[in-house]
């Protein structure tokens, strides 16, 4: 059984700053006009209460009841949805923008949330260029989301699920992301410096570019990541896992860069015998003078690439998106595996 609180006893801890009240039984409370702004109800029965013009703006509502309760002109912009339940609840012009839902917020029947401009913390969410500092987004499973260009600066991202996540260009600098998982993660020019990576796994991540200067990555796991010469890593960093630096005549072979994303560097002359290309995008790369013999690089895109001297000999090349002129550059003819 939930506790429950008096009114007077919830204003006067209002007042006296108190913004922990998770888990407590508002059930048919007036709190109408009520300012609950940045409070943590996670949990609170909400049922019937009466929320009309209150504000919530940044309120924690995570597995809170709300069925039913009046939100007529509530105020929920950036407020924390994830696991809420708000069947029946009366949305009449409340506002909504940036709030937070997972698959499992009940919204009222024929709500959409996306058009209410919520947006959705969950596997292959679009969250590109989207303001997230300062938020709790631990334990969320974020797996194949965009959230290129996304500001999480200071964010709170324990044990988060970023597989495959697309960081390209985010700002993550003082984040916390201590066991999170960035496998195959795109970190590619993203800012990391000052995050705490304690244990993080990041094997096969994509650094190029990124900024680590001032990370803690103790226990993180690196086996397999690859960065570039333009990668700041923290000071008297020591690798305890191969690491792949992606530079003019690098020694890749076998290597396994399958679905990267290596647009624009420099591979001239690189070794990539036997190398795991498939689906890798390597718009604009040069690949000049490289040794590609026997690399897969099915369904990669190879468009403005610089072929010029590359030994493609029983390279795979089929359903790659590649220029015929900058093929027929190439020393050696294509040849294109069995179908």
């Amino acid at each position: 059984m939930k506790p429950t609180i008096s009114l007077e006893r919830l204003w006067t801890a209002c007042v006296a700053g108190q913004r922990d009240f998770s888990n407590l039984d508002l059930t048919t409370t007036d709190l109408k006009a009520w300012n609950l702004a940045k409070v943590n109800f996670s949990g609170a029965n909400f049922s019937h209460a009466n929320l009309a013009d209150a504000n919530l703006q940044r309120s924690t509502l995570r597995a809170a009841q709300l069925q039913g309760a009046n939100l007529t002109r509530a105020d929920l912009r950036g407020a924390d949805l994830r696991d809420a339940n708000l069947h029946n609840a009366d949305l009449t012009q409340v506002r909504l923008e940036r709030a937070l839902y997972n698959h499992r917020t009940n919204f009222p029947p024929g709500f959409c949330p996306l058009q209410a401009g919520l947006w959705p913390i969950q596997p292959g969410a679009l969250l590109a260029m989207k303001d997230l500092r300062d938020l709790d987004l631990s334990h969320a499973d974020l797996s194949g989301a965009d959230l290129s260009g996304a500001l999480l600066v200071n964010s709170t991202l324990v044990a988060t699920s970023l597989h495959q996540a697309n960081l390209l260009n985010a700002l993550l600098s003082c984040s916390n992301l201590s066991q999170a998982n960035l496998h195959r993660a795109t970190l590619m020019l993203a800012d990391l410096s000052g995050a705490n990576l304690r244990y993080t796994d990041l094997r096969k991540a994509n650094l190029i570019g990124a900024n680590l200067q001032g990370c803690d990555l103790t226990g993180a796991t690196l086996q397999g990541a690859f960065y570039s010469d333009s990668t700041r890593l923290p000071r008297d960093f020591q690798a305890l896992e191969p690491l792949y630096r992606l530079a003019p005549g690098a020694t890749l072979s076998g290597v396994d860069l399958s679905g990267a994303r290596l647009t624009g560097l420099d591979l001239r002359g690189a070794q990539l015998v036997g190398a795991n290309l498939m689906h890798t995008d390597l718009w604009g790369t040069c690949l000049a003078q490289a040794n590609l013999t026997g690399a897969n690089l099915l369904g990669a895109n190879l468009l403005g690439a610089d072929l010029e001297g590359a030994n493609l000999d029983r390279t795979n090349l089929r359903q790659a998106i590649i220029d015929p002129l900058t093929a027929t550059a190439a020393t050696t003819a294509i040849h294109r595996w069995p179908a």
